[in-house]
């Protein structure tokens, strides 16, 4: 379909005759409003593009790469007229759509590959970079402007006489702007690199200041009586673990004050008795240990807090931290700053804040792996979250408290690594800065750390929507080949078939088994299985085994014979003068002969055995299952199992063991096939990691050595207050004193 022609097949407003004559008002009421904002903004992105054109073409390092720009500038000039009536016709076409299925997904970009199987394409770099770029204008338009977003989106649903619209099908949200862009840009012909270039541009020159235009669409619809009263309250977002325990995004803070409890109690997260009964158990602990302490020499002095903070604000800029010495290093520092020669010496509660705090990042470090680079980063924050929490006890308690919540961010995080190549590189570099930044500029100013969780929700949130498309993709690709396999298997079938009631000849064999073969799963996969298409190549492969059969007589007038063998091979990638070797030995037209030297047809048997297979490697048989496994049968428990999996919904996350110390990766089991078995994990960036098969993961299961990851309702920071709480209670101890 041209693109003139899909611009046709848009909806518009003039056209829904059916909508309520309010509702078609205060639509074209909007749609007003987006042609005073976007028709200047898609002029200068395209200025601001058409500048970085002539500076790439500036630089250029070969003539190739320079005409490369002129040509694009070219396709801008002649076009570029038309890029802001077919954006704004795409966002109309939204507002047109407010009353039907507005709560179904958008439909995925149609690329147009000649010759190649859509079903089949695996993984398109490409295309995934422009889908990336688009969905990260969505992402931070959406992050900067979600207050409006939220009541536009009940605005509308009242207009759809519907619920609220989704942030990914919210006409003239982010995410359907940003398809309009895309869509208008069609007309110019470009290349990916300068489309790329072109979504950055218009990221930076008319979504920036995206908000100003929500508001004026708010602030209309308020004057048209719909929703006046919406109230928006600020939602404050929070760094907890999804249900899987694994962080993938941090999310709106839910209300988990029943699910939590840090002291093993009931309290809510702004508790003020969690550090008097920490503190009262540690005292306790450390009796029973018989460490009395000398608190009361006459000539100690505590040290103040600016004391204390002085003294951690020199150690905090160097980011080293021993756990072992700790302690003693900060009584050295304090002894050494100590006015008049007065020894200084940490209070009590001071003393134990200090112990409490070494705990709980004792328990995180606890719950990372080894050969993990978060360790490091966790280090770095110990004496930061130290200074806040000497100077605000409410960081034992508030389960919202910034520096908690950054901190429980950085270890949920880190706590799935199990090295740094499990890791996302980018979310490494910006912790790392995030760290950094904390190091640097926290100076008992909480907001720092208010400031930078901001910051690092916000980058996660674009890299979980990273993930979702690339893991998308791998679905794609996971259906498209179990399709494929099906299909290999029923032409399989179908040419063991020929070839049992007939002996070919070694090259015919070779050509039915291989190239034929494809050409029949691509009938398969095309028709269908029961289609004339798929028939009639049985059909040719039988009349190829019975023309084999007889060499002394070939049938040299089957011309449709000839034609259709010939279009087969080349449809599944033969190379033609191999194709053109297999028709004059097999099919030679009239007064031609068959004579071919043996030479030729050795090297054309070994194309046909050795050639590329559909959808796979070259000369690699493409089984449904390993042999292995398929031979075996499962025992009770493992086919118990197996269909308990049947049933498990995609998305659910499993543990995997790694090694005889019960070390575990986490893994996302994407998609399975019922009909194959096979199945599709990926790891928190989407990345696709082991191949299995349902019979596989059972027995695994069976073994344990795969099981389904247990959901983490309650904070890593939560559940480490809650072990602390049971480690140092009377019980405990005491079993830990008495045990030898």
């Amino acid at each position: 379909m041209s693109h003139e022609s899909h611009s046709e097949a848009l909806a518009s407003l003039a056209r829904r005759s059916d909508l309520p004559v309010r509702v078609r008002g205060v639509l074209v009421g909007l749609l007003k409003r987006s042609v005073a904002y976007f028709a200047d903004a898609i002029q200068r992105t395209l200025d601001e593009l058409e500048r970085e054109l002539f500076k790439l073409a500036d630089r250029s390092g070969s003539n190739a790469d320079q005409q490369k720009c002129f040509e694009a500038l070219r396709q801008i000039k002649l076009g570029r007229a038309g890029v802001a009536p077919l954006f704004l016709r795409h966002a109309e076409s939204r507002l047109a759509e407010v009353r039907s299925a507005q709560q179904e997904a958008p439909p995925a970009p149609v690329r147009n590959n000649a010759g190649a199987l859509t079903a089949l394409e695996l993984v398109d770099v490409a295309a995934q970079d422009e889908d990336l770029a688009l969905w990260e204008i969505a992402g931070k338009a959406e992050i900067r402007n979600s207050q409006s977003l939220y009541a536009l989106a009940r605005r509308l649903g009242v207009l759809g006489a519907a619920p609220a619209w989704p942030n990914e099908t919210l006409p003239l949200g982010p995410a359907q702007l940003a398809q309009a862009f895309q869509y208008a840009l069609q007309g110019l012909n470009l290349d990916l690199e300068y489309r790329v270039l072109a979504y950055r541009l218009f990221d930076r020159t008319a979504m920036l200041a995206v908000s100003s235009f929500y508001d004026s669409l708010n602030a209309y619809l308020i004057t048209q009586r719909i929703l006046p009263n919406l109230q928006i309250q600020s939602r404050q977002r929070r760094a907890d673990a999804p249900h899987d325990g694994f962080v993938e995004a941090p999310a709106t803070k839910p209300q988990r004050a029943a699910e939590s409890s840090a002291a093993g109690g009931h309290h809510d997260g702004s508790d003020p008795q969690l550090f008097k009964t920490l503190r009262n158990l540690l005292s306790e602990r450390r009796r029973l240990d018989g460490d009395v302490g000398n608190s009361s020499d006459a000539q100690v002095f505590h040290a103040s807090g600016d004391d204390l903070q002085i003294v951690l604000g020199a150690l905090q800029p160097t980011g080293v931290y021993d756990s072992e010495h700790f302690k003693n290093t900060l009584q050295v520092k304090l002894r050494r700053a100590s006015p008049f020669g007065r020894p200084l010496r940490l209070s009590e509660e001071d003393s134990d804040t200090v112990d409490l705090v070494g705990m709980l990042f004792g328990y995180i470090n606890q719950n990372v792996q080894d050969g993990s680079g978060a360790r490091a980063l966790l280090n770095k924050l110990h004496v930061p979250v130290l200074r806040v929490a000497l100077g605000d006890k409410t960081f034992f308690t508030r389960h919202d408290h910034p520096a908690r919540e950054l901190l429980n961010t950085i270890a949920e995080t880190g706590a799935r690594w199990t090295d740094d190549s499990d890791s996302d590189p980018e979310l490494v570099k910006k912790m790392q800065l995030v760290v950094d930044h904390v190091g640097v500029d926290f100076d008992r100013d909480v907001g720092v750390f208010e400031k930078l969780l901001g910051d690092l929700s916000g980058h996660m949130q674009l890299l979980a929507r990273r993930a979702e498309i690339i893991e998308r993709r791998h679905i794609d690709a996971a259906k498209g080949h179990d399709k494929l396999d099906i299909a290999r298997d029923i032409a399989r079938a179908a040419i063991a078939r020929v070839i049992q009631h007939s002996t070919p000849m070694p090259l015919v064999r070779s050509l039915l088994e291989h190239a034929w073969t494809d050409a029949l799963a691509l009938s398969v996969l095309r028709e269908g299985e029961g289609s004339n298409e798929f028939k009639r190549r049985v059909t040719i492969a039988e009349k190829l085994s019975r023309l084999a059969a007889q060499p002394s007589s070939p049938k040299t007038g089957d011309a449709t014979l000839r034609d259709d063998l010939d279009a087969g091979l080349r449809q599944v990638g033969l190379h033609a003068d191999d194709v053109h070797g297999v028709l004059n030995n097999l099919l030679p037209r009239p007064g031609k002969t068959r004579a071919i030297t043996p030479e030729k047809l050795s090297r054309i048997d070994n194309a046909l055995k050795g050639k590329t297979r559909l959808g796979g490697d070259a000369g690699k048989p493409a089984l449904l299952l390993a042999p292995t496994h398929a031979a075996m049968p499962l025992t009770a428990a493992e086919a118990d199992m197996l269909g308990r999996l049947r049933k498990i919904p995609f998305g659910t996350w499993f543990d995997f063991v790694t090694n005889q110390q019960g070390q575990s990766v986490r893994r996302k089991l994407a998609w399975f096939s019922t009909v194959t078995g096979r199945c599709l994990f990926v790891n928190q960036r989407g990345a696709r990691t082991e191949d299995c098969t349902l019979d596989q993961l059972a027995r695994d299961m069976a073994r344990g050595q795969a099981r389904v990851a247990v959901a983490e309702h309650a904070s890593l920071i939560d559940r480490a207050w809650k072990a602390i709480t049971d480690a140092l209670h009377p019980h405990a101890a005491r079993a830990a004193k008495a045990a030898p």
